[in-house]
């Protein structure tokens, strides 16, 4: 007796009846536009100079001239080939700065598929005809396939590495959604 009256006091108490609790967990949307610090200290040399590459790579946008993409696209596609040469150095040290290293990588690929999707749009419009067109769901397949290497990297890491594996999870969930034919 004495039991159910304090659960009647607590929920008269808390006001609450029978309707379920809240939950407010913010989507993948939400997470994408972020990208985490570096949860660690000195990654060492091969990793800085990962960072420094897709970072610029990222930062380096098409200028919407149909003759200037094949510039663009191939200074991409030297720093994808630069990273994952410097991934085989990574590979061999900290499994946590690995983990980080493929979010970075997964970056990149998405950064170029988004370009090329906007790209083919203006190609069309000026009814050109491009080896590449058609080619983003690949890229967005390359992008989830980092995702998730950052997530197992992450995961197994400690809770330092939290905010890199949300990004990672968030990263599977919209990659896969864009590389699903």
């Amino acid at each position: 007796m004495t039991r159910i009256l304090v659960v009647v006091i607590l929920l008269v108490g808390c006001r609450r009846s029978n309707e379920p609790p809240v939950v407010i967990a913010p989507g993948p949307a939400a997470m994408l536009p972020n990208v985490p610090s570096d949860p660690f200290g000195t990654p060492g040399p091969a990793y800085d100079r990962l960072r420094q590459v897709t970072d610029a790579a990222r930062t380096t946008s098409w200028n919407g001239q149909v003759d200037e993409l094949a510039a663009w696209l191939e200074g991409e596609t030297l720093a994808v080939e630069q990273s994952l040469a410097l991934m085989k150095t990574i590979r061999l040290g900290a499994s946590d700065v690995y983990g980080v290293a493929n979010g970075r990588i997964a970056l990149l690929y998405e950064h170029i598929a988004s370009t090329l999707m906007e790209a083919e749009v203006v190609v069309k419009e000026h009814n050109l005809d491009f080896d590449w067109i058609g080619q983003e769901a690949l890229l967005w397949e390359r992008a989830n396939a980092f995702w998730a290497r950052c997530t197992r990297g992450c995961s197994l890491g400690g809770p330092y590495l939290d905010g890199w594996e949300l990004r990672c999870q968030a990263g599977v969930e919209e990659t896969a959604a864009k590389s699903a034919p």
